[in-house]
C-alpha cells in the first residue's frame, strides 16, 4: 500500500485509529515509505508513508482520540499483531 492508496468507506467504519511506527524490522518494510500507520486494536497497516509527519498527518484523520498518531514501537506492533486486541 502506498501513500496514494486510500482505505475503502466500509473499512473505515472498523478502525479505531492509528499509530505511527517506523518500520524497519517488520515484514512489510518499505525503505522508499519507511513510515507506517497502523490500527490501533491489531496493528494491521492503514498505509505506508516517506516521511513520519504525513504518517501522523494520516493518522490523526481518524479522529482527536490522544492515541491517534501516537509513535509507538516494533515491539509493540509485533505484540498486538500476535495479540489482538478487538476490531478489525
Amino acid at each position: 500500500m502506498s501513500d496514494f492508496e486510500k482505505i475503502s468507506e466500509g473499512d473505515l467504519e472498523n478502525i479505531s485509529g492509528g499509530m505511527v511506527v517506523y518500520a524497519q524490522g517488520l515484514p512489510e518494510f518499505d525503505a522508499v515509505a519507511p513510515w507506517e500507520v497502523v490500527e490501533n486494536n491489531n496493528c494491521r497497516v492503514l498505509g505506508k508513508f516517506p516521511t513520519q509527519e504525513l504518517a501522523c498527518q494520516f493518522a490523526k484523520s481518524f479522529g482527536p482520540e490522544s492515541y491517534n498518531a501516537q509513535l509507538t514501537d516494533i515491539a509493540t506492533v509485533e505484540r498486538l499483531r500476535a495479540n489482538p486486541q478487538g476490531g478489525g
